[in-house]
């Protein structure tokens, strides 16, 4: 699966989970909590989200570490190639 197709399926859940228009672009350097408005049971539920949609075990710890839309992707990019 090619970074591209997951960092826009990445960028779809975090869009209906922020409620953001579809309009809103995504990027790698935003905030999390501060730009996007992904608070701690909102990145629960990206990342049961996420697991989902790519077919992926993410594991509880590394949540904790997110910071930026760039973390999550890095992350589950790692955890696709193995």
């Amino acid at each position: 699966m090619s970074t591209t197709v997951i960092d826009g399926r990445i960028s779809e859940i975090l869009k209906q989970i922020a409620e953001l228009p579809d309009s809103f672009e995504i990027s790698a350097d935003q905030n999390l909590r501060a730009d996007l408005d992904i608070d701690s049971l909102k990145l629960i539920d990206v990342v049961v989200q996420v697991e989902a949609a790519l077919d992926i075990e993410l594991g509880d710890e590394f949540s904790r570490d997110l910071v930026t839309v760039g973390d999550l992707q890095r992350h589950v990019s790692e955890q696709i190639s193995g």
